[in-house]
């Protein structure tokens, strides 16, 4: 059974794409740009954050446009934010068996912070990282380190479980040597990806829901 578990935010913890959707959608708008579905797919990068893939969508407006965004974001989107199905359970059995949580987000910490306590406003997440909390985002190990810098156990794959939708989240698991666990259908990766890293060691672990991981959870505990 894991000491401490850290989390992804969007589409981790909580659905966010709406959200995310809805504001990026007006600043493509406002910029003339192409609609999502096509700047998505001609741009994205998908080892960066949203907030660097920005000179991809909008060249040297990226700084302005993403002021845009986050204003819209803040104003219009926030309400849209909602928990994950059945993450308020798996939390409160961590709390129960006294893991460590802690979550580790490329978001912009303000937001963070707002969603967080919009979503869980009864759970303590011992440290919450934002955009650039770290010497570098995720997919570098910064974040994770920081976060456990001060841990009295060793960080290795039993101790520390990384949950998280992306290669992104993968990735930095990886290069921290923890455990990392996927959630949902790894949209954000290729498929040879998720396979490669299945057959890893430790193998990526990939679970379509909280529910899930709560009885991989259990399981892990009653082998003690």
């Amino acid at each position: 059974m894991p000491k401490a578990i850290i989390f992804d935010w969007d589409q981790t913890l909580a659905h966010t794409k709406s959200a995310i959707l809805q504001s990026i959608e007006h600043t493509l708008k406002k910029y003339n740009k192409e609609p999502w579905k096509i700047t998505k797919r001609k741009y994205q990068d998908i080892t960066k954050s949203l907030k660097d893939n920005f000179p991809n969508y909008f060249g040297t407006a990226a700084k302005e446009a993403y002021k845009d965004y986050l204003q819209h974001y803040e104003k219009y989107s926030y309400n849209l934010v909602r928990p994950m199905e059945q993450a308020i359970i798996f939390l409160h059995l961590c709390q129960q068996k006294n893991i460590e949580l802690h979550i580790a987000s490329s978001k912009e910490k303000s937001l963070l912070i707002k969603e967080i306590k919009l979503c869980y406003p009864d759970i303590k997440f011992l440290n919450i990282l934002g955009h650039n909390d770290a010497k570098q985002n995720k997919p570098a190990p910064d974040p994770i380190l920081k976060i456990l810098e001060n841990a009295n156990y060793p960080i290795n794959f039993e101790n520390v479980w990384m949950i998280g939708d992306s290669q992104q989240d993968t990735d930095c698991a990886y290069n921290a040597h923890i455990q990392p666990i996927l959630l949902g259908k790894g949209n954000l990766m290729t498929k040879n990806y998720i396979q490669q890293h299945q057959n890893s060691i430790p193998p990526l672990l990939v679970f379509t829901d909280f529910k899930e991981i709560t009885l991989y959870l259990n399981q892990t505990d009653n082998k003690k």
